[in-house]
């Protein structure tokens, strides 16, 4: 029979050999899943509202970077080409199509709904001169919110009489 000792340096004797414990006890374990816990009940909300907040500005970006590719397909063709909602009764949210003016059912471009935000104002249909100036006045801009967080800043996508689109923060009603 083995006799056993504590020994100042933590080793125990298993089948004749000395060998050291390792792992964790139930209090260390239990210790870190609260601060983790704790730690990703602060953070989950911060990130949800950058996700909301990215999304609105990917939005943005969306129709501010179709608006120059319509203004810049309208001077290459030396046609006035449109741009409009994918579903006129749906509005922007749906998405938009621009039409090659010079080839029958040719779309240049073409994008699908938006998720997460939500679009107000704008016009029926956004043309492009030849010149890449707009027809008609300046419009008055798209505004661009998230649906998941009010909080969030509206951006607002505008085109002046040149036909440069911008997209500003704060909203339209500035």
């Amino acid at each position: 029979m083995m006799t056993v000792q504590a020994s100042p340096n933590g080793l125990q004797p298993i089948a004749g050999r000395l060998t050291s414990m390792r792992g964790f006890t139930l209090l260390e374990l239990m210790l870190v899943v609260t601060i983790a816990a704790i730690l990703s009940g602060i953070g989950v909300p911060s990130f949800a509202r950058f996700i909301a907040e990215q999304r609105t500005i990917a939005a943005a970006s969306d129709i501010q970077m179709a608006l120059w590719r319509v203004r810049s397909e309208a001077i290459r063709l030396r046609a006035d080409i449109g741009l409009v909602p994918a579903d006129p009764e749906a509005g922007w949210e749906s998405g938009w199509v621009a039409v090659d003016p010079t080839t029958s059912g040719h779309e240049l471009m073409r994008r699908g709904p938006l998720v997460g935000v939500t679009l107000a104002g704008g016009p029926s249909q956004i043309l492009y001169r030849a010149s890449g100036r707009l027809r008609g006045t300046a419009m008055s801009g798209i505004e661009i919110a998230s649906k998941t967080n009010s909080a969030v800043e509206k951006r607002c996508v505008h085109i002046d009489l040149s036909g440069q689109p911008m997209m500003v923060k704060g909203g339209c009603s500035r």
